[in-house]
C-alpha cells in the first residue's frame, strides 16, 4: 500500500483553501509560535480530516471547507498540536491513502488515554455487497443481518477514486469497514470519534442547495434483493475487512454480530439521518457543509455532553435550513450514559468560548499605502453565527481575551471590506499596552460589537420551478424595490428564501419527510421556500395556474414581513451579549429556555424527548413566557414572535399605552407572561431584546406597521400594506439598540448600526405549534 511519509503527508496540506482565505505558512508559523503552549503531552490528540470536491460529478463546494473548520476548532479551542491534525483534500482523497494514512497516523502509534478524531465530508452512497463482503459477515448480506427488511442499506462513504477507470464496481469504505476500524482502535483507547458530513438518501441539487450523495433510484425484487442502481463494492473491500478482521481477532460471526449490535465503540456521528439529506450549504462568501459548521460553530462557544451538543446543532440545522436534516449520534442515551456525561471529543475545551482567532499580521502587500504602519490582523472567524455574518462586514469590534484566563488584553476593529468567508482584516484600537499586532498571534477573539448596516436587503432566489420567461418577469416586478435582490436559483448562492411553483416532485418529497400538520398547498401553485427548497412558507401559495406577477404583487407583503424578520435576526447575539438575561419557556411541566454568555450557564435549555432540540406546543395549550433580568441594573425588555407564516407579531409590552417604562423589568427580578399555543402550524421563534434604552415606542411602531398576514391567506387578498418599508419599520428599533451610535471613539463607522454585547441582548428560542390531537 503506497502511504504517505510524514514529511509528504505535512507538505500535501495546503489545499485549495481560498474560500476561506487560511494558507500552508500561516498554519506553519502558527505551529511554531504557539503550539507547544496548547497541545497536552498526555493525552495525545490526534485527528484525521478528510473533504472531497472535486468529484468527476456531482461535485461539491464546501467540503475541503469542512476540513479548515475542524481544523481550526480542533487546534484552538481543544488544543491540538497543529502536526498531529492531518488532512487530505480532493485529489489526495484517495481510497488506498484514506485507509493508509488512517493506519499510520491514528492506529498505529495509538495509546490507552489518546483522543482520536476521524472527519469526513464529501458524497456517501449505498451499494451492493459483493460476495467477498458476505464472506467475511459469515455468509450473510446487509439484507439477512437486516432480518429481511427490504430497506436495509450498505452505506459507504466515497473516495475521489470511487469510480475507478475500466471498473464497474465502487471504490468505496463500507459503514462495516468503518466500523472495523473504530473497534481496532478501541482495543489501544476508548476516546474516538468518528465524523461523517455525508448522506445516503438521494443526491443532487435542491434550491440553492447540493446534498451531498451519490445514490441512485433502485430496482428491487420482491424480497427487497437490489436488481439495478447500485454498484457493487469492488473485492477490493472485502480484502481490507479481511486484514482488520485478522488485526482485530474477529471471526465472520463475530463480525455479523457486532454489525447487528445497536451500539458500537466511541461516538459516531451522521450529519442525517439514513433517509434524509445532508446539505452543501451556501453561506455569505463561501460554501461548507451545514452540519460541519453548525457544529464547529457551536463548539468554539459552548461545551457539555454529546447529547446536549447534538440537540443544539438539531435546533441550529432547524433554524438554517429548515430541510429536514437530522444529525444523528452512536450510542444512544438509552444505551449508554456516556454520552450524557462525555464531552463529543471526550475532552473539555482548553481555551475560553470565542468568536475569533487572531491567525497572524496581515500580510504586507494588502496594507494600503495611506497607513503603511497601522498594525493589521488576519482573524478566522468560525466561531460566528452563519445568520449573523452580513453584521461582520463593516466596524465589528472584537476583545482580544487571553485563552486560559479569559482577561481582555486588547481589541481590534475590523477593517471594512476586508471580509472573504470567514476570513477578515482588523486593526488594533484601544491598545493601552503598547503592544504590536505580531504579539497577539494564537489570540482569542470574543465579539464585543456588530456592525449592522444601515441597508438590509432580503435575497430572494427564482427557483427552476419557475420557466426563464416567469423568472425574467419576476426579475422586472422587482426592479424597482431595492430592499430585495433576486437572482435565479443556482449552487452557490446565497438566498434568504425561494420563490418557485409546487410541483408534483416536491409533493411527493414532503410526503415523505413532513409532519402531516404541514400545509399542502396546490399543484401548480406559486410560493415562498426555504433556500433548500423545502420547506415551505406556511400560507404563501396561491391558485393553481397564477401568473408570477400576480403572484408577486400577492406576495409582496409577506417579502416586506420576511425582510423585517430577516433584520431581527441580524440583531441575535445571546450567545455573545455580556448581559445577565435569560428568557424560559414552561409547558405542561417541561422547560426550554435561553439565556447569554454573561450568565456563565449554558445558553440552550432543551426539553429531552424534543429529537431536533424544539419544544412542540399544541394548538391551544397554555405556556408560560417568563424573562428574566439578572443585572443590577433595570433594563427595558420586548418580546416578538415571526410565526411559520413569516409574520412578526409584537407580544410584550402591551400595545395599551407610550408610557415608555412599561416595557422595564426591575434588577434581579422577571416577568412572567402567559400565552396559549396559536395558529399557523409549524416552526416559530421567539425573540427578547434587552436594552438600557425604553423599547415601548420601537415596539408599538413595529407593531402597528408590519404586515398584518392573517388577512392575505386565500386566493383575494387585500394588499393594502404592500408600500410598507420594513426599512422604516425597524429604524426605531435599531437606534434604540444602537448605545453606541453618537460615540466620537474609533468605532463611529457611517452607515452602519454598532449593538454592543456589554450592553444589549437579542435572544432567539425556537418552537412548533401542532394541531390538537385527534
Amino acid at each position: 500500500m503506497n502511504i504517505f511519509s510524514r514529511r509528504r503527508f505535512l507538505q500535501g496540506t495546503a489545499g485549495a483553501l481560498g474560500a476561506i482565505g487560511l494558507s500552508q505558512l500561516a498554519l506553519s508559523r502558527q505551529a511554531s509560535r504557539y503550539g507547544h503552549s496548547l497541545a497536552q503531552s498526555t493525552p495525545r490528540k490526534v485527528a484525521l480530516l478528510i473533504g472531497i470536491d472535486k468529484y468527476d460529478s456531482n461535485r461539491l463546494n464546501g467540503a475541503v471547507n469542512d476540513v479548515e473548520l475542524q481544523k481550526q476548532l480542533l487546534i484552538h479551542r481543544f488544543g491540538f498540536n497543529p502536526t498531529d491534525v492531518h488532512t487530505l483534500q480532493d485529489e489526495q482523497a484517495t481510497r488506498q491513502e484514506i485507509l493508509g494514512v488512517f493506519d499510520e497516523y491514528l492506529y498505529q502509534p495509538a495509546q490507552a488515554g489518546d483522543v482520536i478524531v476521524f472527519h469526513f465530508s464529501g458524497h456517501g452512497e449505498r451499494v451492493q455487497s459483493s460476495d467477498r463482503v458476505s464472506e467475511n459477515l459469515a455468509g450473510n448480506n446487509c439484507f439477512a443481518l437486516a432480518g429481511g427488511d427490504a430497506t436495509c442499506l450498505n452505506t459507504a462513504i466515497a473516495p475521489i477514486d470511487h469510480e475507478a477507470a475500466g471498473s464497474d464496481t465502487a471504490q468505496d469504505i463500507m459503514g462495516h469497514t468503518l466500523l472495523l476500524l473504530r473497534a481496532a482502535i478501541a482495543k489501544k483507547t476508548e476516546n474516538i470519534t468518528f465524523v461523517l458530513d455525508c448522506c445516503y438518501a438521494g443526491g443532487g441539487k435542491r434550491g440553492n442547495a447540493i446534498m451531498r450523495s451519490l445514490d441512485k433510484p433502485t430496482l428491487t425484487d420482491l424480497n427487497g434483493q437490489i436488481l439495478s442502481g447500485r454498484p457493487e463494492i469492488s473485492n477490493d473491500e472485502g480484502t481490507t475487512q479481511r486484514q482488520w478482521l485478522d488485526r482485530l481477532n474477529w471471526s465472520p460471526d463475530d463480525f455479523a454480530q457486532a454489525v447487528e449490535s445497536p451500539t458500537g465503540p466511541g461516538f459516531f456521528i451522521g450529519a442525517a439521518k439514513a433517509s434524509q439529506l445532508a446539505a452543501d450549504y451556501s453561506f455569505d462568501g463561501f460554501a461548507a457543509g451545514a452540519f460541519t459548521y453548525l457544529l464547529t460553530q457551536h463548539l468554539w462557544q459552548a461545551s457539555g455532553p454529546l447529547s446536549d451538543t447534538m440537540l443544539n446543532v438539531s435546533n441550529s440545522a432547524t433554524r438554517l435550513s429548515e430541510h429536514n436534516q437530522q444529525p444523528e449520534y452512536d450510542p444512544k442515551p438509552e444505551i449508554t450514559r456516556s454520552v450524557t456525561q462525555t464531552p463529543i471529543y471526550h475532552i473539555e475545551p482548553v481555551s475560553h468560548p470565542a468568536e475569533a482567532v487572531i491567525l497572524e499580521s496581515a500580510p504586507p502587500s494588502s496594507i494600503s499605502a495611506a497607513a503603511p504602519n497601522e498594525n493589521r490582523l488576519q482573524l478566522w472567524l468560525g466561531g460566528l453565527d452563519p445568520q449573523r455574518l452580513d453584521a461582520f462586514d463593516r466596524g465589528a469590534i472584537f476583545s482580544i481575551i487571553d485563552r486560559q484566563s479569559g482577561e481582555v488584553l486588547s481589541e481590534v476593529q475590523q477593517i471594512d471590506g476586508t471580509r472573504q468567508g470567514l476570513k477578515t482584516q482588523a486593526r488594533l484600537v484601544n491598545n493601552t499596552r503598547g503592544a504590536v499586532s505580531a504579539d497577539f498571534g494564537g489570540q482569542l477573539l470574543q465579539e464585543r460589537t456588530r456592525g449592522i448596516p444601515d441597508r438590509v436587503v432580503l435575497k430572494i432566489a427564482l427557483d427552476d420551478t419557475l420557466t426563464s420567461a416567469e423568472q425574467q418577469a419576476a426579475k422586472g416586478e422587482f426592479s424597482s424595490l431595492p430592499d430585495f435582490d433576486v437572482e435565479s436559483a443556482r449552487p452557490g448562492q446565497v438566498a434568504h428564501v425561494l420563490l418557485g411553483r409546487y410541483t408534483e416532485e416536491i409533493d411527493a418529497y414532503l410526503n415523505d419527510n413532513q409532519s402531516a400538520s404541514a400545509e399542502q398547498p396546490t399543484l401548480d401553485s406559486i410560493g415562498i421556500f426555504s433556500p433548500s427548497q423545502v420547506p415551505l412558507l406556511t400560507g404563501s401559495f396561491g391558485p393553481a395556474g397564477e401568473s408570477i406577477e400576480a403572484a408577486i404583487a400577492r406576495l409582496r407583503p409577506r417579502f416586506t414581513s420576511l425582510h423585517i424578520g430577516r433584520m431581527l435576526a441580524l440583531m441575535v447575539n445571546g450567545r455573545t451579549s455580556q448581559l445577565n438575561v435569560g428568557v424560559e419557556i414552561e409547558h405542561l411541566g417541561d422547560r426550554s429556555g435561553a439565556v447569554t454568555r454573561g450568565s456563565g450557564e449554558n445558553t440552550i435549555l432543551i426539553p429531552e424527548q424534543s429529537e431536533r432540540g424544539i419544544q412542540p406546543i399544541r394548538e391551544g395549550e397554555q405556556i408560560r413566557v417568563t424573562i428574566k433580568n439578572n443585572q443590577p441594573e433595570d433594563l427595558h425588555f420586548g418580546i416578538v414572535v415571526i410565526d411559520s407564516a413569516g409574520e412578526v407579531n409584537v407580544l410584550y409590552p402591551p400595545s395599551a399605552t407610550d408610557d415608555p417604562t412599561l416595557d422595564i423589568v426591575r434588577r434581579n427580578s422577571e416577568k412572567t407572561i402567559p400565552l396559549k399555543g396559536a395558529k399557523p402550524f409549524g416552526i416559530a421563534e421567539l425573540l427578547v431584546l434587552a436594552s438600557p434604552q425604553s423599547l415601548v415606542s420601537p415596539l408599538n411602531t413595529l407593531r402597528n406597521n408590519a404586515p398584518d398576514l392573517d388577512n392575505l391567506r386565500g386566493d383575494s387578498a387585500d394588499v393594502s400594506d404592500e408600500n410598507v418599508s420594513a426599512a422604516d419599520v425597524m429604524n426605531d428599533l435599531f437606534g434604540a439598540m444602537d448605545t453606541r451610535r453618537g460615540e466620537a471613539a474609533n468605532d463611529a463607522i457611517e452607515g452602519t448600526r454598532l449593538l454592543d454585547v456589554e450592553d444589549v441582548a437579542a435572544l432567539s428560542l425556537l418552537f412548533e405549534i401542532l394541531p390538537k390531537p385527534v
